[in-house]
């Protein structure tokens, strides 16, 4: 093979790779941006998901806790229930 063609494919060789080493470094800073700009977008969102979750708790325990004020008897008297059914249970399976 002569030299001429020799030095050609190498050449080619060469830019090709040029090439692709230039095309990988713009695919992977593209790739690192879109990363960047999806975890930024989702830290956003994160955090306000977060607040509209504390406030909805807080929301709803006021609710409950008005709920109890205002029923306090009923509430206190639901639990007395509850308690002497769970004590009754307890000791029945002992007895068995």
């Amino acid at each position: 093979m002569p030299q001429v063609d020799v030095d050609k494919i190498v050449g080619s060789i060469r830019e090709n790779a040029a090439n692709v080493r230039e095309k990988s470094v713009d695919a992977v800073e593209e790739v690192a941006d879109r990363i960047e700009d999806a975890l930024e977008k989702a830290g956003t969102e994160g955090r306000k998901l977060q607040r509209e979750v504390k406030e909805e708790l807080s929301r709803r325990w006021k609710q409950v806790d008005r709920v109890g004020r205002e029923n306090a008897f009923v509430m206190a008297a639901g639990a007395l229930v509850v308690g002497v059914l769970v004590g009754w249970l307890i000791t029945r399976d002992r007895n068995d």
